[in-house]
């Protein structure tokens, strides 16, 4: 054998070996895509035999299942959504009008049941509505219009009526539709003309009595004030005046003993200075006295030559 035609022999062999590698990479690789699933994050795969729905694969990861036509693979968004409700007027416990414009939070929790029952994010969309707004009208039903407009925190229940309409949808939506509601709240609050001017008035109503309050509340402080600062203003002046009256006595008792021990060093001097004491407290400068000068202490006007 030449060496031309070896050489062209091993050519061949090797393009040979090349197209069956690739033939069967290619036969592999269609293969996987015709019975393998990618399942994303987030997202479940519902693989139906011959149109019928057989298990769900809810894990991340790659899936397996029989070619088509046999299974088929349908990707369900398992990601939360964000679902506005339509206007719904409706009545509140005291016979108001009110317009309420909501929003819920959902997410497919069971795609079995979900494609079985909806089928469509709209169809679930449209199943929300009218579960919601049911639950609406019978929540608001039970509560006053100003439970959701007062300016007062003890009466404004807007949290409260959120988690009521939520325990009123949350079990119904997973057991009817594999819909878990995870959240629904108020996003606007509208009111007819008539009961707006209701609204002011009552809310006009509350400010009045938060101010009575507030005043009564003043009212009763300063009086607390009042009566605490006179009842010790009291207490000083009783305090000063039994002072006052102590020192008073002392001095009185004092100048009793001073008086004392000049009567007994000097009796004449004592009756004498005593006398001009007298005189000085009866008689001054505007007096005019006539008293009779054979007498204490008046002896003492009397000049002597």
């Amino acid at each position: 054998m030449e060496p031309s035609e070896t050489q062209e022999t091993k050519e061949n062999s090797a393009l040979n070996w090349m197209r069956r590698s690739l033939g069967l990479a290619a036969v592999l690789g269609l293969l996987i895509w015709a019975t393998g699933v990618s399942v994303r994050q987030g997202n479940a795969v519902l693989i139906s035999r011959f149109g019928k729905p057989v298990r769900v694969v809810q894990d991340a990861g790659l899936a397996w299942k029989m070619p088509w036509p046999i299974d088929q693979a349908t990707v369900v968004d398992q990601r939360i959504r964000v679902f506005e409700t339509s206007h719904t007027e409706m009545l509140t416990r005291d016979k108001r009008n009110v317009i309420l414009l909501t929003f819920a939070t959902w997410r497919i929790q069971d795609p079995l049941r979900f494609v079985q029952a909806v089928g469509s994010t709209e169809g679930a969309e449209l199943k929300l509505d009218g579960l919601i707004t049911n639950a609406k009208i019978g929540v608001m039903g039970r509560h006053d219009l100003a439970a959701l407009v007062s300016t007062d925190p003890e009466t404004l229940q807007v949290e409260a009526i959120e988690a009521e309409l939520l325990a009123a949808t949350v079990q119904t939506a997973l057991d009817r539709y594999g819909i878990e509601i995870t959240q629904v709240a108020f996003q606007r609050l509208s009111l007819p003309e008539e009961n707006v001017r209701y609204v002011f008035k009552q809310m006009r109503a509350e400010r009045d009595q938060y101010a009575a309050r507030y005043k009564a509340e003043g009212q009763e402080q300063a009086d607390k004030v009042r009566s605490e600062t006179d009842l010790e203003a009291a207490r000083i002046r009783a305090a000063g005046q039994e002072k006052a009256a102590l020192i008073t006595g002392q001095g009185e008792a004092e100048a009793a003993s001073i008086y004392a021990k000049a009567h007994k060093q000097d009796p004449e001097l004592y009756r004498f200075l005593r006398g001009l004491e007298t005189l000085d407290v009866v008689v001054g400068e505007q007096t005019t006295v006539i008293l009779r000068t054979d007498t204490e202490p008046f002896s003492l006007l009397e000049s002597k030559e």
